[in-house]
């Protein structure tokens, strides 16, 4: 299995790129009115709430914190999916 596959259904997933013929069938989780569409949208408008408090268009230290933790659930996304094709495949046994 290779990681541009993973990439390719992690993009799809997210709503990062829209199908292709030839993709993968997978459920973009941020689709309108998808849990993972409401969340984002929360953090958004709590971003926006701090740079107001703060005085500011934009803080670099939310930015950092959200793309971050974008940036965290993409890897993990990744190598979740890479092990439960090992796992499918028998590549690796469980302890």
């Amino acid at each position: 299995m290779n990681t541009k596959f993973a990439e390719t259904v992690y993009d799809l997933l997210t709503g990062e790129c829209s199908p292709q013929m030839g993709d993968p069938v997978v459920e973009n989780m941020f689709a309108e009115g998808r849990t993972c569409e409401q969340l984002y949208n929360d953090v958004y408008d709590a971003n926006l709430r701090l740079c107001v408090r703060l005085g500011v268009q934009e803080d670099q230290d939310v930015e950092l914190v959200i793309n971050n933790l974008l940036h965290i659930s993409r890897l993990l996304g990744k190598k979740m999916f890479l092990y439960g094709v090992k796992y499918q495949s028998g590549d690796l046994k469980r302890q």
